[in-house]
């Protein structure tokens, strides 16, 4: 079975990109085959794997313009890349008109796992761009969970509300099983006020979604993609990779929960 997550919160800046990267890293680290999918136009999480211009991307695949073949990066043994760039932001005006335009994702995820020579992928991870617009919601829509990391601040409340309002939308017309499996913190700081209050605040409201693991601060998570590398190849002994390792395993029970249901 495939489970397809989308990583997602309206509010830019909170980590999506980086946790993208370092969930996926750890899932094929423990031997799971892991795609991961770009699907914000800036290319941030294509830039932190490929060290060269993308011709082919998931644009010009969507647009029958490359096989899957062409768009396939393997990253290492087990995570393989479908990569972005600037263009993709003519996607919504591209197919904002057709009839079937909030599957797109769902058809080409469909495609993935009935195209030969090509392995047979656990889990699915997107990076989503910090909007609720099309993009996204072909994404959720092609999603069995939906995965939000936040910052303590109001701003980042703000964009998961946005999402959880979304996900409801979606539930009633497009994916009556899509889910929000967890809510997590990054760049969190314990000894401050506004974190602990933030926390305090989710922990009422979210109790069944907020998950347990927070990613700290850590220098060495800003550094490691202008090296092209996960924390875990960067500073496998770092804060950054205890916290990744910890929130993935953790994300792991879930699914396993959500799944065994």
């Amino acid at each position: 079975m495939t489970h397809i997550i989308s990583i997602i919160n309206r509010k830019g800046g909170v980590g999506k990109t980086t946790s993208a990267l370092n969930i996926a890293n750890y899932l094929s680290k423990e031997g799971n085959s892991t795609l991961l999918i770009d699907l914000d136009p800036q290319g941030n999480l294509s830039n932190s794997i490929i060290d060269k211009a993308i011709s082919n991307t998931i644009f010009t695949l969507l647009l029958e313009e490359c096989s899957l073949k062409d768009v396939l990066h393997e990253v290492n043994q087990n995570l393989y890349l479908i990569p972005c760039n600037e263009y993709f932001a003519r996607f919504e005006k591209q197919f904002a008109g057709e009839t079937d335009g909030q599957y797109l994702i769902k058809d080409l995820i469909d495609a993935v796992s009935t195209f030969p020579d090509i392995p047979q992928f656990e889990y699915i991870i997107f990076d989503c761009p910090p909007a609720l617009g099309l993009i996204s919601i072909n994404a959720m829509v092609a999603s069995n969970f939906v995965v939000t990391p936040i910052e303590a601040q109001q701003f980042s409340l703000d964009g998961l509300i946005q999402v959880e309002n979304e996900i409801i939308k979606i539930n009633k017309r497009l994916n009556p099983d899509l889910k929000l499996l967890g809510i997590f913190f990054t760049r969190h700081n314990y000894q401050t006020y506004l974190s602990r209050d933030m926390k305090e605040h989710l922990s009422g409201k979210y109790e069944k979604q907020l998950l347990k693991s927070s990613i700290r601060r850590n220098v060495a998570l800003e550094e490691a993609p202008s090296l092209k590398q996960s924390i875990f190849e960067y500073a496998p002994d770092s804060n950054g990779a205890e916290d990744y390792k910890n929130l993935t395993n953790e994300l792991i029970y879930r699914i396993k929960i959500n799944t065994d249901k």
